[in-house]
């Protein structure tokens, strides 16, 4: 799992504000920030054959924040040098709104809402046999990208999943 940052003031607050208060503007600052990640680390993920946000429920408000950040990103990858699947057709979606993960204070629980996520998602697109890197905002326990990535693999043939997230938790000891 790869992070463009760690996830402390004043990101936090911000990363607040765009999800809970709907200040979409700064997704296109977040999409601008993971499309830089992508050229300052083209290297390493030169070979990942699509790029695909971890997707939200499509009645998500006040901002479905991660296809926000996607957008952004797609547009400004202007030249395509990215994998990044069309935001006007999306590979990977999800049906309805699930239990939050964020809400979740216990290991169980964080797992529990992290299953109910991953089932909740349909593929409209194969990704069979592909390299797959999975953007999603933040990184706490890593319960919603083993979830989603295991059912990648498993359910729809992607090779591999790999994760870049806006904002990783800092470890605690």
């Amino acid at each position: 799992m790869d992070a463009v940052a760690l996830y402390a003031p004043p990101l936090e607050r911000t990363i607040w504000r765009f999800k809970y208060d709907g200040i979409a503007g700064w997704g296109v600052i977040f999409g601008r920030l993971i499309l830089g990640w992508l050229n300052a680390h083209a290297d390493e993920v030169a070979d990942v054959d699509l790029i695909l946000g971890n997707p939200t429920a499509p009645e998500r408000t006040p901002v479905r924040h991660i296809e926000t950040m996607m957008e952004a990103a797609f547009a400004e990858d202007s030249r395509g040098r990215w994998p990044i699947a069309d935001p006007a057709s999306p590979v990977l979606v999800k049906r309805g709104e699930t239990k939050k993960s964020a809400n979740s204070k216990s290991w169980g629980a964080k797992m529990e809402a992290a299953r109910l996520h991953a089932a909740a998602l349909r593929i409209r697109q194969s990704v069979e046999g592909q390299r797959v890197l999975l953007v999603d905002d933040i990184f706490t326990t890593g319960a919603t990208f083993h979830t989603v990535g295991k059912r990648l693999i498993n359910d729809w043939g992607a090779a591999e999943v790999r994760g870049l997230v806006l904002a990783r938790v800092p470890n605690r000891t």
